[in-house]
């Protein structure tokens, strides 16, 4: 027997089972990810993650690696700033370097769907070190993975929806990484948050400290969102670039070592600056030193930036805030002209906000005081009852209560603006759709509504609250077509109007189809759009000139205290809800049912004006039968009465003229 063989033969299996038990040495997730891991979409899709272009993105991924202390990680962000990258790094290292039960939390079906198929399927189907390691959907039963389901080895990633239950408090999980939080629901079937459902699914892990949790999205509304209020609670780290003019040349800084004064924040302000008209040139004025950044320096300026938190102290976890100013995708003209276009108004300026700035939206009306709006209305001279020449959109809603149905006519404006023609009570019981305050509510419905040109139009749009006295509603809109059944629902993030929803039920409890519709009304973000619209302010241009902002409400003066006091019943009050600060709206009186018809007016001409081109408009107004010389665009001329002359009202040319140069000026895109 050849002992000496038999030795080595042991010696060359020992070392081979050695070195295939042996654990591979520490590599941070960051530099796995530049050897590993291919970008799924984007411009740079099919090519190897290269953090040289985004160095934003590495202290952050290097933080979801099993060798940092950090556990908790918050990104307040704009849109398309890279940092579902980082998302799909954390995963793609954990699931080839730190494998673990993962969670992917994403707020409804369609995100997840797009999440699923676009990013992370894609990158587990061309990162190498992924697709070997993950199971496919075609592998053999109990081992395939699944949609919702992503197997490697013995463990999973696990993919949910934010207002599922089921999917929030189901199974252990070691590392969390939550997506868009402020479109998550408050609470989830009347469990808690979803942040709080996930934060219990990592409780196993608590003692050991070797969980993780990711939570990024965009905000939303300033007081209300929650990436907000879990940046504020961190160490609110900012991106600090260098000047390329006033910083020493060759300076190498220590991560750790205080700011200097040529490094700083890229912040919509001042310093940023730019032409109001294009080409914009837009350029940033370093703080330090007055030096000028020109725009094709941003890059470069940005890969000089380092991560420095600005709220350091005990119990801070890591918050970051990275919007598009400091962006290497988005260009600063960009900035600049979405700025300029979005002006003052609110319906562009919350995206703005949220989208570009990376910073939540203040909806917070300004001070309303019923009194001035009173005061205000003494300077129209529009007649009641009539629709004003540049008005091509009527709506009526109506609100009902115990006894008596409060109503509003409004005259809607390309530009958003809107005439009060007629704001009422019909008295009389509400118990019977067909007697009492609903055989009034008929009447209105039949009602025509003279214009300036000698023809008379019914409305284009009739909603009527179905809060109260449902059924009674259900049964009088389904005798008049057209009428839409309004239920006002609370909450940020609902849509104006929701899509109509069948009503009526058979004997089996099943839904009737063609019977009574009802549509849901996102109340909260209409009232703050109203507020904001009810504080705009007209003003007297250099030619003495009357100029109403988009938006403004013109009321007539023959509307009551009574009205004015219901319109300004509400106010947005700081609250807390599951244990964190919130925004809801509260009434300084109890009577604010023309308030609520005002509301839902704008949801009614919300599906117009904001789907209207200037083309649509300028049909609907030959539609109306407005004289052909009033539309033609050759004949423009912006004449508006001046303000000291309020005896007769504006002639109807005078307003339309004004109308149809705003139609041309859309269709200019200026």
């Amino acid at each position: 027997m050849n002992v000496k063989g038999v030795v080595g033969a042991l010696t060359l299996v020992a070392r081979t089972l050695a070195g295939a038990f042996r654990p591979s040495p520490p590599i941070a997730p960051s530099r796995w990810a530049a050897d590993n891991l291919i970008v799924p979409d984007g411009e740079y899709a099919g090519s190897k993650f290269d953090l040289a272009l985004t160095p934003h993105l590495v202290e952050i991924l290097d933080h979801l690696g099993p060798d940092s202390p950090v556990n908790e990680i918050d990104s307040m962000k704009s849109a398309q700033s890279g940092f579902t990258l980082v998302l799909l790094a954390a995963i793609a290292y954990s699931i080839d370097r730190d494998p673990c039960d993962m969670l992917v939390v994403q707020p409804t079906d369609s995100t997840l769907a797009d999440f699923n198929s676009q990013k992370l399927g894609r990158m587990i189907e061309k990162s190498p070190a992924l697709a070997a390691k993950v199971a496919p959907q075609t592998a053999r039963s109990g081992k395939a993975s699944t949609t919702y389901e992503k197997k490697y080895g013995s463990n999973s990633l696990y993919l949910a929806i934010s207002n599922s239950s089921a999917d929030l408090s189901s199974k252990t999980i070691k590392k969390a990484f939550l997506d868009e939080i402020d479109r998550y629901p408050d609470d989830v079937d009347g469990q808690g948050s979803p942040l709080a459902l996930v934060a219990a699914r990592q409780t196993m892990f608590l003692m050991s400290g070797t969980w993780k949790r990711l939570c990024i999205s965009t905000p939303t509304i300033k007081g209300e969102s929650a990436i907000e209020a879990r940046y504020e609670a961190g160490d609110k780290r900012r991106w600090f670039v260098r000047c390329p003019h006033c910083s020493p040349a060759g300076v190498v800084l220590d991560p750790g070592a205080p700011r200097q004064k040529w490094e700083f924040v890229f912040e919509f302000g001042p310093n940023f600056r730019y032409e109001r008209t294009h080409p914009h040139q837009a350029y940033y004025v370093c703080p330090a030193n007055g030096c000028v950044i020109e725009g094709w320096q941003k890059v470069a300026v940005y890969r000089s930036g380092r991560w420095i938190a600005t709220a350091p102290g005990p119990g801070r976890h890591p918050s970051y805030h990275f919007d598009a100013l400091a962006s290497p995708f988005v260009p600063w003209d960009v900035i600049a002209a979405e700025y300029i276009a979005a002006a003052d108004d609110p319906e562009k300026l919350k995206p703005f906000y949220n989208l570009k700035l990376g910073l939540p939206f203040d909806v917070t009306p300004a001070s309303t005081d019923h009194e001035a709006l009173q005061k205000r209305a003494l300077l129209e001279t529009y007649e009641r009852g009539k629709i004003p020449p540049d008005a091509l959109l009527v709506t009526i809603t109506a609100d009902v209560q115990m006894r008596g149905i409060y109503y509003v006519v409004l005259a809607w404006t390309p530009d958003r603006r809107c005439y009060v023609i007629e704001a009422d009570y019909l008295d009389g019981a509400t118990t019977d759709h067909d007697d009492g305050a609903f055989a009034s509510l008929s009447d209105l419905y039949r009602r025509t509504w003279p214009d300036a040109f000698g023809n008379r139009w019914p409305a284009d749009e009739f909603g009527v609250d179905a809060g109260y006295r449902t059924q009674v509603v259900y049964t009088w809109s389904r005798l008049h077509p057209g009428v839409r059944a309004l239920k006002g629902e609370d909450g940020w993030h609902r849509p104006p109007l929701g899509v109509a929803t069948d009503q009526d039920i058979d004997y089996r409890g099943r839904k009737i189809k063609g019977g009574a519709k009802q549509r849901a009304v996102g109340t909260w973000p209409l009232k703050g759009k109203f507020y904001t619209y009810l504080a705009c302010e007209a003003r007297v241009g250099d030619n003495g000139v009357i100029e109403y902002p988009r938006g403004y409400i013109h009321f007539g003066p023959w509307l009551d205290t009574n009205y004015y006091k219901q319109i300004t019943a509400e106010f947005l009050a700081d609250v807390e809800v599951n244990g964190r600060k919130g925004k809801r709206w509260k009434q300084r009186q109890e009577d604010n049912h023309f308030l609520d018809c005002h509301i839902y007016g704008l949801a009614l001409a919300d599906a117009y004006l904001s789907t209207y081109t200037a083309d649509d408009w300028a049909h609907r107004a030959r539609e109306r039968l407005v004289p052909a010389d009033m539309v033609a665009p050759d004949l423009f001329s912006p004449r508006l009465p001046p303000p000291a002359d309020h005896a007769a009202p504006a002639p109807a040319d005078d307003a339309m003229t004004r109308m149809l140069e705003q139609l041309a000026a859309m269709n200019r895109g200026t």
